[in-house]
């Protein structure tokens, strides 16, 4: 017996899968994801500057084996461009160091440390001026001051 309230599409089973709670739990996933790299990225890095290294003075036992090179890491501040113990008022002068350098390294990757107060239009210019001298590849570099005064990558 039909009645007006009960229509017969009504009572038929619906067979499609449901993919909403399937696209939500995706989604909260690749959220975790976008928030947990950058954590394990700066976790995994670890940069050893030219000039820090710890037993450098010590013999390799194999005469053989290269000295491995260290990496080459240039701090510009607003007041000066350091490259290891080494500073500099300006560009000028560091173009011909730089060049000297990059030339006898086999590593040509040059690491650019920026102190926050220096503008941003300097830190594309000296990017710019790295590539220049002949780097391969620039990377930018932030470092944080711990508690006791020592810098930690």
């Amino acid at each position: 017996m039909a009645t007006p309230f009960v229509r017969s599409e009504e009572l038929q089973e619906i067979s499609e899968v449901n993919v909403v709670p399937l696209a939500d739990v995706s989604l909260v996933l690749l959220i975790i994801l976008l928030i947990l790299s950058p954590m394990m990225t700066q976790a995994v890095l670890s940069i050893q500057a030219a000039g820090k290294r710890p037993g450098s003075n010590a013999v390799p036992s194999d005469a053989t084996v290269p000295p491995q090179e260290m990496i080459l890491v240039v701090g510009l501040a607003p007041d000066r461009i350091t490259v290891g113990d080494r500073a500099f008022p300006d560009e000028k002068p560091l173009l011909p160091f730089m060049k000297a350098e990059l030339e006898s390294r086999q590593d040509k990757k040059v690491f650019l440390m920026p102190h926050p107060d220096v503008l941003h239009g300097k830190v594309v210019h000296m990017l710019e001026v790295l590539k220049s001298c002949g780097a391969q590849s620039v990377a930018l570099v932030q470092v944080q001051e711990e508690p006791d005064g020592v810098r930690a990558p």
